[in-house]
């Protein structure tokens, strides 16, 4: 979803302003060609914040697992030596 840019009323107010007809209507071109093409949305804001999640969700899924492998691995060697000692 986009941002609506009133062209027209941005470049009459530029007129009103003392701005040539020309030179408003550019500006209004490339401010809305430029400038609003650059704005973040509240869409695009949900889906980073959406994404971001995901991938810290996978990133403490992944260390969980590696934690209990280590644990696992740990707790093996060590009943392993105890066996061995005793």
């Amino acid at each position: 979803m986009g941002i609506a840019f009133d062209t027209l009323g941005y470049s009459e107010r530029l007129q009103t302003a003392g701005a040539s007809k020309q030179l408003a209507d550019e500006h209004a071109r490339l401010a809305r060609d430029m400038i609003i093409a650059d704005l973040v949305t509240r869409e695009d804001l949900r889906v980073t914040r959406d994404d971001l999640r995901a991938a810290l969700d996978l990133a403490i899924t992944r260390q969980t697992i590696v934690f209990g492998g280590m644990l696992a691995i740990t707790a093996g060697l060590l009943f392993a030596a105890i066996s061995f000692i005793v």
